[in-house]
């Protein structure tokens, strides 16, 4: 007899690697992943009854030391429990008063969605005809954009994002006409050309004049770094059928760093989405693409937090965007400068696709692409 431990994401190859029964390895996989969901402000009747149907469904629900005295009207925990342990737990607190029944929905939501349909990664290379961009070898005039882009095409990359105004720390907003008469040129190839059939593009703008432009020489995404702040921004996107990516920010780039406090930033950033989304599909936008906004209007702890807890943004049902490639928080924790930080930006975005993301915004899209690689063969590998 030999006994070898498995890493949990190998659960699926593993049972099909013994030839279990399809049904079973459906149950089996529930069984074999861990979730866990901390609770917040729970009334103290609730937190007695979630910890009861808890240990009943074979999982637990972990409260304060002090929570058997009972002084406190309200509770924090931590519920434990597998897949399977916590649909039990879901039904039964659908028949529970206290504010069970809620948060019933609430699980039912992440439950729904921790499995998404679009699990395959996608890398978003980055165009920028800018002359300050904050990574310098991404800057580009119109010639050096268009060979750029039409290098991206030959090595197969299918989403490239183009910008022309800078969102880097202390950086002033421009106006709409500066910004399109830097893309002019740009988007007159890829139109004429009709580069669009053979990739999709995005247009990083806060402007909504200028994503009007771009949309109409055939880009389909718009990646607004303000989180749609410009009321006429849902218009434009709504008048193309183009694909929104949600971004959560607070300030513009010279304000954004002051504004770092927040009394619960997962609360903060999920009630912006909420609002945001409804706002979104009231003008009939359905492809959204959300973004957490890393380094904006975030300190390190903050995007550091973000990154190993995304999967829980993953409850909204919509894909996850993340671009943290060369910032400054990488800086801080390597003392390295951009032009050094490649390795860093590649371990974080690594952690980034174990946790939940669907597609990574890059300078660096031949690291990438490898890194890519070696994460998708260790997946499919027992």
């Amino acid at each position: 007899m030999f006994v070898k431990q498995i890493h949990l994401n190998a659960l699926p190859q593993a049972l099909k690697q013994i030839q279990s029964d399809l049904h079973g390895q459906k149950i089996m996989q529930k069984k074999g992943e861990l979730l866990l969901f901390e609770i917040q402000n729970l009334p103290m009747s609730a937190v007695m009854i979630l910890k009861q149907e808890a240990l009943s469904a074979g999982g637990d629900f972990a409260t304060p030391k002090k929570c058997i005295l009972a002084k406190e009207t309200h509770y924090n925990g931590i519920l434990i429990a597998t897949q399977s342990q916590l649909e039990k737990i879901i039904s039964k607190c659908k028949l529970q008063p206290f504010g069970l029944k809620a948060l019933a929905q609430t699980l039912t939501t992440h439950l729904k969605h921790h499995k998404p349909s679009w699990d395959i990664p996608t890398i978003m290379a980055i165009v920028n005809i800018t002359p300050d961009s904050f990574f310098s070898p991404s800057r580009h005039d119109t010639q050096s954009g268009i060979d750029r882009i039409y290098t991206l095409i030959e090595k197969g990359f299918e989403l490239i994002d183009i910008g022309a105004a800078s969102s880097r720390p202390g950086s002033e907003l421009i106006e709409p006409s500066v910004e399109i008469a830097r893309l002019q040129g740009v988007m007159e190839e890829i139109h004429t050309q009709k580069l669009f059939e053979k990739v999709t593009f995005s247009i990083d703008t806060y402007n909504p004049k200028t994503a009007d432009f771009a949309l109409s020489h055939g880009v389909k995404i718009i990646n607004d770094i303000s989180g749609y702040h410009h009321p006429d921004m849902a218009k434009v996107t709504a008048t193309y059928g183009a694909t929104a990516i949600l971004m959560h920010s607070k300030g513009t780039p010279q304000t954004m760093q002051q504004m770092t406090d927040y009394t619960d930033l997962f609360a903060e950033i999920d009630t912006f989405f909420t609002h945001k989304i409804q706002w979104l599909q009231s003008f009939g936008i359905q492809n959204i693409i959300l973004d957490i906004g890393f380094g904006f209007a975030k300190n390190q702890a903050q995007n550091l937090s973000l990154i190993k807890h995304l999967k829980h943004f993953s409850h909204f049902g919509f894909p996850l965007l993340v671009g943290a490639s060369r910032k400054h928080t990488i800086g801080l924790i390597t003392q390295r400068e951009a032009q050094d930080r490649l390795a860093g930006t590649l371990a974080l975005h690594l952690i980034a696709l174990q946790n939940g993301a669907n597609i990574l915004r890059v300078h660096d899209e031949d690291a990438h692409l490898d890194m890519l690689k070696v994460y998708q063969a260790l997946e499919a590998v027992f």
